[in-house]
This record gives C-alpha cells, sequence and structure tokens, in this order.
C-alpha cells in the first residue's frame, strides 16, 4: 500500500510538472509569436477590393513582425469555404482570415445549414477599414439625385432597375433597404460578379448599381459612370461632390464591405491583442493613410470588443434588410 500511494503521489508530480511546461511553453509561444509565417486566408477571388486590402495588411505586418503574413485565396460558396477554412483551424495565430462581413452577418440568412456558427466559430481582431457603397448610374439615366430617383421609383414600380453582384450581397442589401424606408419598388437584376454587371450599367442595360468606394472611384473619375450617393456617415474626401444618402433624408442607408481580420474561437486574447493594436498602428503610417485615402475607404482599426460589437449591429441590421427583400435561405 505504501508503495502504491508513493507511486501515486510521484505520478501526479510528474503530471503537474508536464501541465507547467506545456502552461510555460504556451506563454512563451505567445510572447513570441509570430515565430513562422502566418497563413491570412481571403474566402473570394483574388483581385479584387478585399484582396487588395488584405495585402496592405499583410505586407505591412510582415514588416513589422519579420515574420511572412502570405495571403492565400480560398474561395467558394460565397465566402462559406474559406471562412469555414480558418474556423477550423488550430488558434493558434497561424491561420487568420480577411474577409468583409457576409460570411458573418449575411450567410446566416442565405443558407439553411452553414458548417460552422457565424457567431461564435470566429474572433474578430480588427475591423480594419470600411468601402462604403456607391450608388453609381448610366450616364444617361432620367434621375441624377436621390430626390429624382425616389420620385421616379414611386410613379414606376419596378422599372428604375439595379444591378448587384448576387442575392444578399451588400449591394443587393444596399437596394432593399432603400425600398424599405423609402416605399419604393426597385428591380433588383441579380448578376454572378463583378464584370457582366459594370458592363450591363455602363451601356444603360440596367439603370446602375451599388459598388464600393475601391471599385467606384475609378469609373466615376473616368466619367463612365456618374455618382448619385454614397452609402456612409458623411461625404469621402475624394469625392466632395457626391451626397450622402443621409442628406437625401435616408438616414439609415449605411453600407459597404467592412473589411476585417479574423482568428478561431480560442485563439489566446494575447495574440489577438497583439495584432489588434498593430494594425492600429499601421493605420496611422502615413504611406498606409495615404493610400487607403485615395481608395476611398474608411480607417477604422478597432480593438476586437469594438468589432464585435459593430459586427453584430451589422448584423441585425442585414437581417432585417433581408426580411424586407423577402429573400428565402437556400
Amino acid at each position: 500500500m505504501l508503495l502504491s500511494s508513493l507511486f501515486t503521489h510521484k505520478r501526479w508530480i510528474q503530471l503537474l510538472l508536464i501541465l507547467c511546461a506545456v502552461q510555460s511553453y504556451n506563454a512563451t509561444a505567445q510572447s513570441n509569436y509570430p515565430s513562422r509565417p502566418v497563413k491570412v486566408i481571403i474566402p473570394f477571388l483574388s483581385g479584387g477590393a478585399l484582396d487588395q486590402m488584405a495585402r496592405i495588411v499583410a505586407d505591412n505586418l510582415s514588416l513589422r513582425f519579420k515574420q511572412a503574413f502570405v495571403v492565400e485565396a480560398r474561395a467558394g460558396a460565397g465566402g462559406v469555404i474559406g471562412t469555414d477554412y480558418v474556423a477550423k483551424s488550430l488558434p493558434d495565430g497561424y491561420t487568420l482570415l480577411f474577409s468583409v462581413q457576409a460570411p458573418i452577418t449575411a450567410a446566416p440568412f442565405l443558407s439553411k445549414q452553414l458548417p460552422y456558427d457565424p457567431q461564435t466559430a470566429l474572433v474578430p481582431i480588427s475591423l480594419v477599414t470600411i468601402a462604403p457603397n456607391v450608388l453609381i448610374a448610366y450616364p444617361g439615366v432620367a434621375f441624377k439625385t436621390v430626390s429624382e430617383l425616389l420620385t421616379l421609383a414611386k410613379s414606376a414600380p419596378n422599372k428604375v432597375s439595379f444591378a448587384s453582384q448576387g442575392q444578399g450581397t451588400t449591394g443587393h442589401i444596399t437596394g432593399a433597404m432603400i425600398d424599405m424606408m423609402a416605399g419604393t419598388k426597385l428591380l433588383h437584376i441579380p448578376y454572378k460578379g463583378f464584370p457582366p454587371m459594370l458592363t450591363d450599367v455602363e451601356t444603360g442595360r440596367v439603370d446602375m448599381m451599388f459598388a464600393d468606394s475601391i471599385n467606384a472611384i475609378p469609373r466615376i473619375k473616368s466619367k463612365e459612370l456618374i455618382a448619385i450617393a454614397v452609402a456612409s456617415e458623411k461625404r469621402l474626401e475624394v469625392l466632395p461632390d457626391t451626397p450622402t444618402f443621409a442628406e437625401a433624408g435616408l438616414t439609415g442607408i449605411v453600407s459597404g464591405p467592412q473589411f476585417s481580420l479574423f482568428a478561431p474561437a480560442n485563439t489566446p486574447a494575447e495574440i489577438v491583442n497583439k495584432l489588434s493594436l498593430e494594425i492600429k498602428s499601421i493605420l496611422k503610417s502615413p504611406n498606409v493613410v495615404s493610400t487607403l485615402k485615395e481608395l476611398g475607404v474608411e480607417i477604422k482599426g478597432t480593438t476586437s470588443d469594438e468589432a464585435k460589437i459593430l459586427l453584430q449591429a451589422e448584423y441585425l441590421r442585414t437581417k432585417d434588410a433581408v426580411k424586407a427583400a423577402g429573400i428565402q435561405a437556400q
């Protein structure tokens, strides 16, 4: 009995030493983070505004941490495939997600069976920037202001058409918000991508579309399309003559892709906070500020807790707009 008791006691001491060693290792690993390359997954195709924003963030994090932050696209299912990949990755800070809000705030209302819980599967590190949607139109349309648009739309339901990149996208939801607030019935025409949608608006087959500032500004400056209004709280510096929807009385029309960095749930808070602080610092760099202002994006750089609050507000706003638009989950 005495030998058995001594063996058990010795075994417990060994287990405690192992546990202490593991905790010590984890603490050291977190303080030395990152000690190897980090994958930054974007859940949509490369080459778009999301990819552009992800590389600005990843390149600057690489410089600051002296470790590679490698952007990798894992597209499909409206962002669900890439988001699910990160959600199921080890929560060690070496696989991150850089995404717009759709896989978190819109996907729950578009898909009956998501492979992840959008409320708990990921922890936001920082809301980095927002690219407000701009209502841009074919130069020959019969309206040039929001007031003229609403007058025409109310007098002729389903006559004024707008394009979007598909059901449940921010462009579609913004149009639904206008219908909900103004009592109009705009004709929604969904597309499977930006290029065909752009072509049809530029040629006048469709009256207008909502495009994020990164994609809209070059077309406005080249006079291919005209700007009607911007879906932001204040006018954009690069489009000083374009009013907000609020100036036309539609105070709730604030939308656009929100570019955020996420980590899998249960990622150590020390890593999350470390990345959040670096992003905030990056967004104060003069070169980065200059680049982002030219793109017409709003610079944020929030904490993790602030990002959670903003995402929840967007989730509820999207829920109301999807319901108003009559969008059914597939």
